[in-house]
């Protein structure tokens, strides 16, 4: 029997795929998941079974324990880690907001002073050649939604 589309009500195709999934910070791509896809809008329904299956899957990720995960990253997982781009991680070792180490022609960063930096409370200038100084309208625009 043929599943509708709950969307357009074209009879969907039972095929293979892969599933992008994520839990928090993490993502995950599952290949050979059996699905329902509709062949207008592209529309994807899952059996139960493979739901559960990607959600214990994807959550099991974000309970890794701290001593598994690496301790030194590199500019790409620091970069993922941030949600920024890997320019945007070269321009903070530069203006010194994050500490890095250079190893032969790579950079490397502590996992524990990225996380020192995701968590303080200090507010960081990013302002292009400003050299993290306020200008006097700066400082009136601060006093003024303060």
């Amino acid at each position: 029997m043929t599943k509708k589309c709950y969307i357009c009500d074209s009879n969907m195709n039972k095929t293979t795929t892969s599933i992008k999934t994520g839990w928090g910070e993490y993502k995950l791509t599952i290949d050979g998941i059996s699905a329902n896809v509709c062949p207008n809008c592209g529309e994807i329904t899952l059996e139960s079974k493979e739901a559960i299956m990607i959600q214990k899957l994807s959550k099991s990720l974000s309970s890794i324990d701290d001593k598994e995960k690496p301790n030194i990253l590199n500019l790409t997982e620091v970069a993922d880690l941030l949600r920024v781009s890997n320019q945007t991680i070269y321009n903070m070792i530069r203006d010194g907001r994050i500490k890095a180490y250079k190893v032969g022609r790579e950079w490397r960063f502590l996992r524990k002073d990225i996380e020192t930096f995701m968590s303080e409370d200090v507010c960081h200038i990013a302002a292009r050649g400003q050299k993290n100084t306020l200008t006097d309208n700066d400082t009136k625009i601060i006093e003024k939604y303060l």
